[in-house]
């Protein structure tokens, strides 16, 4: 079970008098940073206080919706393109550069990769930030845009958190924690029957040859499935999916600052992400296919049935 509200509580009126020594490198031995297995005396032995999992959670809601607020607020932006069929406002990069600030501030030892500034592989542990996940959404003034934060524990995703500003919706998960909608525990759904099922999807619109394939699948899929839906935000579908309201959802060549916190959360909640096809790990290559695990296997054979 994710942390509670008044752990949370607890954990942010405690780091606010916590002293930090951003100099001082994480030692490459520490062990994972579960409350369980984090020793008490280690902060003092090393000369820093490092935050466990349970702290980067609360650390990762209050940014989150933080920055949700800056964006519900802040509708006067300046919207340019960046990529074919792709948009950045300044607010993209006014979001991200607020909770880079807020996160490593709080874990100087971390690292941090965001869509909009990038960022490093080479920490042990790392933060994956999309700022507005669903950026066109947030310019025609759409609901379905959200702040997506995971975190990443040697090359591990463990935990992920995606805020909702127009619905105030605060998803969490947190690796073997389970995952929750402001604060109750979400269920993926129970339907085993692909032919009444809700699916959401993407056309992958921004590479001609992903988007051909979806268009050749679509059909296909179409007939086997109850209705489709289309969100625009791929950490939306997951969380979505996570919480019964969807019972899968597919898109192809995402990146990993778009379905990470929403993989985590979806996984907490019962359900599964993988790749469209049964050799490819879909983390890595960003073909992401999630279901609620029961009808897992009847999605993937429609999507890749020649």
């Amino acid at each position: 079970m994710a942390a509670r509200p008044d752990e949370c509580n607890r954990t942010l009126r405690r780091l606010e008098t916590v002293s930090r020594c951003p100099a001082l490198k994480q030692p490459p031995h520490l062990p994972f940073f579960y409350d369980s297995i984090f020793p008490a005396e280690l902060p003092e032995k090393y000369g820093v206080n490092y935050m466990t999992i349970v702290e980067r959670e609360c650390l990762a809601r209050k940014v989150a919706k933080e920055a949700g607020a800056m964006l519900k607020s802040n509708r006067d932006f300046h919207a340019r393109i960046k990529g074919e069929h792709d948009f950045v406002t300044d607010m993209d990069e006014k979001c991200e550069a607020f909770i880079r600030n807020a996160l490593l501030s709080a874990c100087p030892e971390d690292g941090f990769f965001g869509e909009e500034s990038g960022g490093s592989k080479e920490h042990i542990g790392r933060w994956i930030v999309d700022p507005i996940d669903g950026t066109m959404n947030f310019i025609k003034g759409l609901p379905n845009y959200c702040v997506s934060i995971a975190y990443e524990q040697d090359g591990q995703l463990v935990l992920g958190c995606v805020y909702l500003p127009e619905t105030d919706e605060l998803f969490s998960g947190m690796l073997g924690q389970g995952a929750t909608c402001n604060g109750k525990a979400i269920h993926v759904s129970g339907e085993r029957d692909l032919s009444r099922a809700v699916v959401s999807m993407s056309f992958s619109h921004r590479d001609p040859k992903l988007r051909a394939r979806v268009m050749r699948v679509l059909p296909q899929v179409a007939d086997r499935l109850n209705d489709m839906r289309r969100f625009g935000s791929a950490a939306t579908d997951l969380c979505y999916t996570a919480c019964g309201r969807l019972d899968g959802y597919f898109e192809l060549g995402i990146h990993l600052y778009d379905y990470a916190a929403g993989a985590v959360i979806l996984r907490e909640a019962g359900g599964v992400v993988t790749g469209w096809d049964a050799w490819e790990d879909g983390i890595a290559t960003g073909n992401i296919l999630a279901s609620n695990g029961h009808l897992h296997e009847a999605l993937r054979c429609a999507l890749t049935e020649k």
